[in-house]
């Protein structure tokens, strides 16, 4: 999982995100409500996610096919 943390991830805690924060959970954390710290890094009005962690999280298999 240590791929899916960047150097701008801030280890937040849900209850502390703001509006346009990335809700990826970048570590467990068994003292904040949750559980789960978060990236909170910025992202745009209709995305949950930083684009670091929307690209990882919308990958596409290369072994996937479309359909004819």
């Amino acid at each position: 999982m240590r791929e899916n943390i960047r150097s701008t991830s801030r280890d937040v805690p849900l209850i502390h995100l703001g509006v346009y924060q990335c809700r990826f959970p970048v570590s467990e954390d068994p003292s904040v409500p949750g559980g789960y710290r978060f990236c909170a890094g910025p992202t745009s009005p209709d995305r949950v996610y930083c684009n670091h962690h929307h690209n990882i999280v919308t990958v596409v298999d290369p072994r996937r096919r479309r359909a004819a």
